[in-house]
């Protein structure tokens, strides 16, 4: 009797005892359904995997989806694992001395890889949603959405509109560049047809804005949202945390237009899912961590740091606090994130680390289990005369994750640190020379569309 994907060969015993039946086994010829279930499994694991399981033989291959092609408008496609990692040492996305090559690091796995965007000479990064590269060109201020390991692409126009629109609010910006430093999160969603859609939170209007591929102009909320202390994407809606003292903390959540709310959505204040009682945890962050939210903040002694899930306030459940994260390590910040400690050196699991550092400069982190509290690493990070002194451990490289404007100038993250950054100049010499985001202006404000 044979089994599916093996065939049987007869070998002869020259000890008596008999023929002996072996299987060789031939995965080309396994079925093709088994096969392109057991390629959806290895793709929700990592895209990496996926690739991996793709070039093992021409038929698995064949019988599987291609990414190119697919990288932005198919979000199983979206590498969510892979963060772009900060170089430090003034190596800033793009630099020469990089040769045109930036790294990814998997913070599940650990694992690194190194790839060359084939639009990076004329574009500056300015965020990394799902894995993605949200990026600017910098002679007109364009924006796109960049695949960096399938090299696709989404085209959406500049922030010229934006810009018109914050400035009505007496918020006047030097540039677009200025603008997005001034974004809490970005959220990319993908509808049918294939339309993408970018949604992104103000933080200093208190407002949102949106705009998808197809479109002339970003289009803003008419409400405002006083309080809104963190945002954080999550399956293609924004999840934002409003909090005031002593009061419950309210979790909001804006989704993304569709095709028959896209004009009802500007006046669609967001919408209230949960309430996070005040003697449970004080002005919480939202954090993602093995594909559930989670919410993360002191108790009222301000000692203690305090985790439930999101799920159980939905349910309306008592939230128990969790004793255990597992291996998972939680980096709260601007932008918090979780990360795998099994196969990241120097980063300890079941903790948490808040970035504000206490008046002795030094960065601490949480143990949830003792409910303990030590160094996270060396380094004093109030300093105003530069970055940390050297060498910086991959604990110092994921900080600097969470602090976008680091990120993007080059530098690992210090407190205090008054240095010009990249982007200022960037801003100013764009501001200098591009006329194409005048021209933009002048004819939004003719139009009179936010009139």
């Amino acid at each position: 009797m044979t089994t599916v994907g093996a065939s049987a060969t007869t070998n002869s015993s020259t000890s008596g005892r008999g023929t002996q039946q072996a299987y060789v086994l031939f995965w080309e010829s396994l079925n093709a359904d088994l096969l392109k279930l057991i390629a959806d499994r290895v793709l929700s694991s990592d895209l990496l995997h996926y690739v991996w399981f793709r070039a093992v033989c021409k038929k698995w291959r064949a019988a599987t989806h291609c990414p190119l092609g697919r990288g932005v408008v198919d979000p199983r496609f979206h590498p969510r694992q892979w963060t772009m990692f900060p170089e430090g040492n003034g190596l800033h996305p793009g630099h020469p001395a990089l040769g045109g090559y930036i790294r990814f690091l998997n913070i599940h796995t650990g694992v690194f890889i190194r790839v060359h965007p084939p639009c990076f000479e004329d574009h500056s990064v300015l965020d990394c949603p799902d894995g993605l590269l949200l990026l600017q060109r910098k002679k007109d201020a364009a924006i796109c959405l960049l695949h960096p390991f399938t090299g696709d692409v989404a085209e959406f126009p500049p922030l010229a509109s934006l810009c018109l629109y914050m400035s009505k609010f007496g918020i006047f910006l030097n540039g677009p560049y200025d603008l997005l430093l001034r974004m809490v999160h970005t959220a990319v969603s993908v509808h049918v047809g294939g339309s993408v859609t970018i949604m992104v939170a103000l933080s200093h209007a208190e407002r949102m804005a949106y705009v998808s591929t197809g479109d002339k102009h970003w289009t803003h909320t008419s409400w405002m949202m006083s309080g809104m202390r963190t945002a954080l994407p999550f399956l293609g809606s924004l999840y934002m945390v409003r909090s005031s003292k002593n009061k419950p903390s309210q979790i909001m959540r804006v989704d993304p237009p569709d095709s028959s709310s896209s004009s009802s959505w500007p006046s669609t204040p967001p919408q209230m899912i949960a309430t996070c009682p005040a003697n449970l945890m004080a002005k919480p962050y939202l954090v993602e961590c093995n594909s559930e939210l989670l919410l993360v903040g002191y108790t009222d002694r301000k000692s203690q740091l305090v985790v439930i899930r999101l799920a159980d306030l939905l349910l309306g459940v008592l939230a128990t606090p969790l004793t255990s994260i597992g291996d998972h390590a939680l980096f709260i910040g601007t932008w918090s994130m979780a990360v795998n400690s099994t196969n990241l050196p120097s980063v300890q699991g079941n903790s948490i680390t808040v970035l504000i550092p206490r008046k002795s400069g030094r960065l601490r982190q949480y143990d949830l289990c003792r409910g303990s509290w030590s160094l996270l690493c060396d380094g004093y990070f109030l300093s105003a005369n530069g970055p940390i002194p050297r060498p910086y451990s991959l604990v110092h490289h994921i900080v600097s994750c969470c602090q976008r404007l680091y990120w993007f100038s080059g530098h690992i993250w210090t407190r205090y640190h008054r240095s010009q950054s990249r982007w200022n100049i960037v801003a100013l010499g764009h501001r200098n020379v591009c006329i194409v985001c005048s021209d933009q202006l002048k004819a939004i404000h003719l139009s009179n569309i936010y009139v």
